[in-house]
């Protein structure tokens, strides 16, 4: 009886929300290696000669001025630097405009390749909201995020569904290797199982990751079951504030954080406010999100002294938990790697959204037919 409730539910579940299923695994499926395919169609921005050996670079507020030059209407907010020679500064404006820039002369080298990037953000805004506008987002949102819901509820019920009722070493087999000599309902019936067999428990992680994205209610979750605060959001110093006292150059920023972390594989520096007493950056020991390599250091701005400095390991367990569900969504947490295991495993979401939608049609099918003829014997029947 158990079984049979909880068959119901996984069927009615996976028919109802399976197209939104579908749409966020085709989407998924193609922003796997977005990082990858961004630094590759920007690696002739991204990319610098140094005039000579050892050349000196510019310092930052060179650079950031040049930056606000050739963007008047904006501000830069951060720069990434690396310490490959040849590799260009990263400055951002706010979250949508991105100019690479010379560390050594300064020029600004444009935005890249602004037609992949604008292509893969199209392709992101339908994976989160059906790339809806304006007041229809909220709605698209709430779609997705439940949809996000019921996947998970789909990897939960779909594992008891597949265990089989007989342990045998021949029903396990036949549940674990996919056919490819077969059609029909034989045939999705045996890619359903087989895809969940394999992939499940990554789809789970993927899943839960995804509520976590979805709803602001799903991180406090994390934080009181871990019995420790969310951080506050950091408030912007107000308009009319001026400097208290003299700001360092911010080039002493970057300095201070080499120091800190002297196996630095990028910082990024966010741009101090005017009135701001502390500044923020971000470093890691490697150039990828693996959260365990990345730190947050806190410096002031009179005189670029150490505020704080946090590595991955000393933040409290709910940030620990929040940044690993961040990443595994899209597999960056295991770097390159685990974005190939998180894009065979939604591959493989959409053999299990295609193949269970068409199990769902075909079981009612079979049910209408039922019903057609059951009708027609009973009109038979009285006449």
């Amino acid at each position: 009886m158990i079984r049979k409730v909880i068959f119901w539910i996984h069927l009615l579940s996976g028919s109802v929300a399976g197209v939104v299923i579908l749409m966020m695994s085709i989407t998924g499926v193609i922003l796997t290696f977005q990082s990858q395919m961004v630094a590759f169609s920007n690696r002739s921005f991204s990319t610098v000669e140094p005039p000579s050996p050892g050349a000196v670079r510019l310092d930052m507020d060179t650079i950031v001025n040049r930056a606000n030059d050739s963007e008047p209407e904006a501000e830069v907010t951060s720069v990434t630097v690396r310490p490959n020679p040849k590799a260009a500064y990263v400055v951002n404006f706010g979250r949508t405009t991105t100019v690479f820039v010379d560390p050594y002369t300064g020029e600004v080298k444009g935005e890249g390749n602004t037609g992949l990037r604008d292509l893969l953000r199209s392709i992101m805004y339908w994976h989160r909201w059906f790339g809806a506008e304006g007041d229809n987002r909220d709605i698209a949102m709430a779609i997705t995020g439940a949809g996000n819901l019921v996947f998970c509820l789909l990897t939960i019920t779909g594992i008891f569904i597949w265990w089989p009722r007989k342990h045998k070493l021949t029903t396990f087999k036949t549940n674990m290797i996919p056919k490819f000599d077969i059609q029909g309902k034989a045939r999705d019936f045996n890619w359903h199982h087989t895809a969940g067999f394999w992939f499940l428990p990554v789809l789970f992680l993927i899943s839960l990751s995804g509520i976590y994205i979805s709803y602001r209610w799903a991180g406090d979750l994390v934080y009181t079951l871990t019995a420790t605060e969310r951080p506050p959001a950091q408030a912007p110093p107000p308009n009319d504030a001026k400097w208290e006292t003299p700001r360092v150059p911010l080039e002493s920023f970057i300095t201070t954080a080499k120091g800190q972390v002297p196996e630095w594989a990028y910082i990024t520096l966010d741009i101090p406010k005017p009135g701001a007493k502390t500044t923020i950056l971000s470093m890691s020991e490697s150039d990828s999100r693996i959260p365990l390599t990345r730190s947050t250091l806190k410096l002031n701005t009179e005189n670029a002294a150490v505020v704080e400095w946090i590595p991955f390991s000393r933040q409290n367990l709910g940030s620990r938990i929040t940044t690993w569900l961040r990443w595994i969504h899209t597999g960056e947490a295991g770097g390159w790697i685990g974005q190939l295991i998180a894009g065979i495993a939604t591959t493989a979401a959409l053999v299990l959204g295609w193949t269970g939608l068409s199990l769902s049609y075909r079981r009612l099918r079979q049910y209408l037919k039922r019903r057609r003829t059951a009708l027609t014997n009973e009109n038979a029947s009285q006449h």
